[in-house]
């Protein structure tokens, strides 16, 4: 693939099952491999430990469905893991889905609000969604 010179590489093929030592491994053997001028692009990750951990690898950009599907099903991240925004014991939290968050979602409205919202209307699906790409961010 170096030889072909091309503007960019993608790093995947991988299952998204294997053991997280063997994936950053493969990440760190390819960035090695790859010229440090092109960019270094890993398919389908987003958890936030692996977005780290490869960029500190030497990857430069990633994507994966998993911040907008997770919040399909009422799933938020947080710097103390994901809640579960649709359940009950969230209807009268009336701070932001995640304190100290400065995403549109936090900033406008109140984890009761988002939850409630959640059990009437998609677009509490977008403000998750918001959030989720923001803490991703």
């Amino acid at each position: 693939m170096v030889k072909r010179n091309t503007p960019g590489y993608a790093i995947g093929g991988m299952a998204g099952g294997e053991d997280k030592d063997d994936f950053w491994k493969t990440v760190a053997l390819c960035c090695e491999l790859l010229p440090e001028d092109k960019p270094r692009y890993v398919m389908g990750i987003g958890y936030a430990e692996d977005c780290m951990i490869s960029a500190l690898l030497g990857a430069d950009m990633f994507d994966c469905v998993f911040a907008t599907r997770t919040a399909r099903f009422g799933t938020a991240f947080t710097k103390y893991g994901m809640i579960k925004v649709k359940k009950e014991i969230y209807l009268e939290e009336f701070g932001p889905i995640s304190e100290g968050c400065t995403c549109y979602a936090c900033k406008n409205f109140s984890l009761a609000y988002v939850s409630n919202l959640f059990k009437k209307d998609s677009s509490a699906i977008q403000l998750i969604s918001i959030h989720n790409i923001h803490f991703l961010i």
